[in-house]
C-alpha cells in the first residue's frame, strides 16, 4: 500500500536549501551525482531530500539533515537500528533502483518514493538489501547496469518498523504518521 504526503512550504524550503548546500559541498570535493535521468543535479538532490523527509516523517525518525561530503551510506536509521537508503524517482510508475556495485555497506533496507507531482510524494514500499542487490535483479535503463525492482515486488512501508508493542500488557494502538489519531490515554509508561 502506498502512502501519499504533501510537503509543507517549510519542508520544501528545507529541501531546496539542503540540496543546494549538499550540492556545493559534494561538487567542491569532487563527488559527482550519479543518476539515471537527464534531470539537473539540483532537481535530483531536491527530490532526494524530499523523499528522505517524507519517509522520516512517516516512520517517525529524525531525518539526516547534515551537510557534508556524501557518498553512499544510510539516509535514515530506525529505532530498531535498520539502516535505510531512500531512493526517489520523478516517475509515478518508477522502479526501485540501486546502482550496480557489489557492496552497499551497512544498508539494510531500500525505500522507494515517487515524486511526479512534487511537492506531493508517494512512499511506494521497501525491499531488503538481499532482495534487491542480487543477480536476479540486474537490469539496464540505458545508463548502465543497475539493480531494480518493480513496485509490485515491494513490501508495504507499514511492515518496516511498526511492530506491535505492549505497555503494561496492553497493546499500543496503531501509530499514525502525524500522531493525530493516536490514543494513548490510559497507558502508563
Amino acid at each position: 500500500m502506498s502512502h501519499e504526503y504533501t510537503l509543507t512550504e517549510l519542508e520544501q524550503k528545507i529541501c531546496v536549501t539542503g540540496a543546494k548546500m549538499r550540492h556545493n559541498s559534494n561538487r567542491s570535493s569532487g563527488v559527482t551525482n550519479v543518476k539515471v535521468s537527464r534531470r539537473t543535479d539540483r532537481d535530483v538532490e531536491v527530490l532526494g531530500l524530499a523523499g528522505e523527509l517524507a519517509v522520516a516523517k512517516y516512520l517517525n525518525v529524525y531525518p539526516d539533515l547534515t551537510i557534508f561530503i556524501r557518498k553512499g551510506g544510510a539516509d535514515l536509521i530506525t529505532p530498531n537500528n535498520k539502516k535505510i537508503d531512500v531512493k526517489t524517482t520523478f516517475y509515478d510508475n518508477g522502479k526501485l533502483i540501486a546502482f550496480y556495485k557489489p557492496d552497499y555497506g551497512d544498508i539494510d533496507t531500500f525505500v522507494l518514493v515517487t515524486a511526479e507531482h512534487y511537492p506531493t510524494v508517494v512512499i511506494r514500499g521497501w525491499a531488503k538489501k538481499e532482495d534487491l542487490i542480487n543477480n536476479d535483479k540486474i537490469g539496464n535503463l540505458g545508463y548502465g547496469k543497475v539493480f531494480m525492482m518493480e513496485q509490485s515486488e515491494l513490501k508495504d512501508i507499514d511492515l518496516l518498523c511498526f511492530k506491535s508493542k505492549f505497555v503494561n500488557d496492553k497493546k499500543i494502538p496503531k501509530r499514525y504518521p502525524d500522531n493525530s489519531k493516536d490514543d494513548l490515554s490510559g497507558y502508563r509508561i
